[in-house]
């Protein structure tokens, strides 16, 4: 089992942004009493299984105060006790890497960061919302290294209004010079309810060409093979295996459990969601009520998402899972596995079907003509 807490407040949104937060710290004591509540309540959802990672993501996270962090952590080790060095991540942005609260996450028990960078050009971080600056997240980083985390990740997005191929490579001889472990790259898309969806809307939007953006996305992969990274997830990138456990979790079907406004669980027969309106979250709990729905997951839902959460890795899925689906596909299925094939977006190897880095610029297609009814 994996843990994931949602911290559901910003400094400010971020105009790409579609996940649920709030650019306000304003219930954040109400919330941290309705958190603890949750905790309280969710303890039989998985039973005695010990949890193997720990996540606490956003929002920003690192927008807390060590003291708010603390106590979050104090309570999940009330309730969930983690084993001794098992993976524990904090995400957090660039301001917030100060050495006094790199000292306290440390005390917390973080040994993993991830830090949300996305470019190191100012004139782009201010036009997307960003709250930080490109000297912050090099100071920041620096920071890092000398406060002894070895296990680090950043974030970079692609395709970002008003950046250029030119400055992202840029920006990956900086990250060069830093130990990092892992980065995550990811090419920008219109989140609905975000900023961007409205501007794009009212033709306030200009983004990159697509071919543009695909073409960086396989120079950046390039770089970072070349700078020792392995290209394991379709976004994802690390240096001497230091995979992110807790994402793998998810990518593997593992169970898991969201804590928060707007978190999923998993417990690999249903899937549920929290309610993604902080004070319905916090007024159900304070009654006692979990605010959640749920959903039973059939066989072709089930098979659906092993398609979807295994082909985005660099293991693949079972050939002999994919060529014999649980329920009516759209077209042959070994044919169509075959095609991607030869259309070199895919391989074979040990019995596994796997999809090629050019297969993963197109794995939204691909799944779609995978999935059953």
């Amino acid at each position: 089992m994996s843990l994931y807490v949602h911290i559901p407040f910003c400094r400010s949104k971020c105009h790409y942004c579609g996940f649920y937060s709030l650019a306000s710290s304003a219930r954040k004591e109400a919330f941290l009493h309705a958190l603890e509540k949750e905790m309280e309540l969710r303890t039989a959802y998985l039973g005695q299984t010990v949890p193997k990672t720990l996540y606490i993501g956003g929002g920003t996270p690192s927008f807390l105060s060590a003291p708010e962090l603390e106590r979050i952590v104090a309570g999940l080790h009330r309730h969930y006790p983690l084993p001794a060095g098992a993976e524990s991540t904090l995400e957090a942005n660039p301001e917030d890497l100060t050495p006094a609260n790199l000292r306290a996450w440390n005390a917390c028990g973080f040994n993993r960061l991830s830090i949300g960078i996305q470019t190191l050009d100012d004139a782009v971080l201010k036009r997307v919302g960003r709250s930080h600056s490109a000297a912050q997240a090099l100071i920041g980083l620096e920071r890092v290294a000398a406060a002894g985390y070895e296990n680090v990740s950043v974030d970079l997005m692609l395709g970002l209004p008003g950046s250029t191929p030119a400055q992202t490579l840029a920006d990956l001889e900086l990250l060069s010079h830093f130990p990092l472990s892992h980065i995550s790259v990811y090419m920008l898309g219109v989140d609905p309810g975000s900023v961007f969806e409205r501007q794009q809307a009212a033709g306030k939007l200009t983004l990159p060409a697509e071919q543009e953006t695909v073409s960086l996305f396989l120079t950046v992969s390039e770089q970072l093979k070349q700078q020792g990274f392995e290209h394991y997830e379709i976004s994802n990138f690390a240096r001497h295996r230091a995979y992110s456990r807790h994402n793998s979790r998810y990518w593997q079907q593992k169970p898991y459990l969201g804590l928060g406004p707007s978190a999923h669980s998993y417990d690999g027969t249903s899937r549920q969601w929290n309610i993604s309106r902080i004070e319905t979250y916090i007024a159900s709990l304070d009654k006692g009520i979990l605010p959640f729905e749920r959903e039973e997951l059939t066989l072709s839902d089930k098979y659906n998402e092993y398609v979807m959460t295994s082909l985005r890795t660099m293991w693949g899925a079972e050939w002999d899972l994919l060529r014999k689906p649980p329920g009516p596909a759209a077209s042959d299925p070994e044919k169509q596995l075959m095609s991607y094939i030869e259309n070199g977006w895919a391989r074979m190897e040990a019995g596994r079907f796997i999809l090629t880095e050019t297969g993963w610029l197109f794995s939204d297609r691909i799944f779609s003509e995978l999935f059953v009814v």
